[in-house]
């Protein structure tokens, strides 16, 4: 079954584990922050079952970002909207890397109801993840270094770029010729 990811911010879906006057069954107010509609829209990509395209998806999402830093995102069976009765639209995405634009949906014709569903859905069977800074500069140098995503299609600051560009120099340069006698 694949999955529906939606970029989030991990503290936000800390639960009563961490948060004593919270209810075991109930989650944060600003974890609602991260899934704000546009026009009763959210945005999502659509993970393939085996996971083939989540780092990609990662990568995309980070290039659209000002910094390279600590990434989070959720997890969710695509089929737990139907319990919610929520709708999916194919609409193109907008990050620097094509194929995953292609794999963007928008959930629509949202209500706050079914926005709290999900978001309690998210908390209790969502897989929440988050990627290091510097997992982060690997997916999106190697995903520039491939050419899955054009250099100059990326959002990120000139400071961060020159650290993508480094990264890659630093890990694509072969070690040089012997020298051949002649």
């Amino acid at each position: 079954m694949p999955f529906i990811l939606r970029k989030i911010r991990k503290a936000r879906w800390r639960g009563s584990e961490v948060i004593g006057w919270l209810s075991s069954d109930d989650l944060q107010a600003d974890a609602l922050v991260d899934l704000a509609t546009k026009d009763n829209r959210l945005s999502v990509y659509i993970v393939a079952t085996d996971r083939f395209n989540l780092e990609r998806i990662l990568a995309a999402l980070a290039g659209n970002c000002d910094f390279i830093s600590n990434l989070d995102y959720v997890l969710l069976e695509e089929n737990a909207l139907d319990e919610i009765n929520i709708k999916i639209a194919s609409v193109k995405g907008e990050t620097p890397d094509e194929e995953v634009n292609a794999v963007h949906r928008d959930l629509v014709e949202l209500s706050a109801t079914q926005i709290l569903a999900l978001a309690k859905l998210f908390s209790t069977r969502g897989e929440r993840n988050r990627l290091t800074g510097r997992r982060v500069l690997e997916l999106l140098a190697r995903a520039v270094d491939s050419g899955q995503i054009e250099r100059d299609r990326l959002k990120v600051k000139p400071e961060e770029i020159a650290k993508i560009d480094a990264f890659i120099t630093k890990n694509t340069s072969s070690p040089e010729a012997p020298d051949n006698p002649l």
